[in-house]
């Protein structure tokens, strides 16, 4: 009976024994960096797009936008989450909780720009 061996090994036994660890691990880093730090989405045409933020907008006026955002999912998500119990609620206001954060960072960066 014979083994079909379907992948031999690319290098012959001598070769593989010198490798050492090093150039494995630099191996191993470049694949790992190449898969997290390459895109494996297909770019999307600007005809799918649902908002498209003009490449004119300045720092100052997107944070501001940003902010104003912001503010107005912090306000919807605290008024369902007056009208829910429980898990639910919690969950809710959680998430205004999470917005209040990201607003006060958005803010905080405007008001960075403007002392500069």
């Amino acid at each position: 009976m014979k083994k079909i061996v379907p992948d031999p090994p690319a290098l012959p036994l001598q070769d593989a024994a010198q490798c050492n660890s090093l150039s494995l691990d630099r191996a191993a880093t470049d694949r790992a960096l190449d898969y997290y730090l390459q895109s494996h989405l297909p770019a999307r045409p600007m005809s799918t797009v649902l908002y498209a933020i003009s490449d004119s907008v300045n720092l100052e006026a997107a944070l501001a936008q940003a902010s104003d955002l912001l503010r107005c999912a912090g306000a919807s998500a605290s008024e369902v989450g007056n009208g829910l119990n429980g898990q639910q609620r919690d969950l809710v206001l959680s998430v205004a909780h999470l917005v209040e954060l990201a607003k006060a960072y958005v803010d905080k960066s405007l008001d960075g720009m403007a002392t500069h």
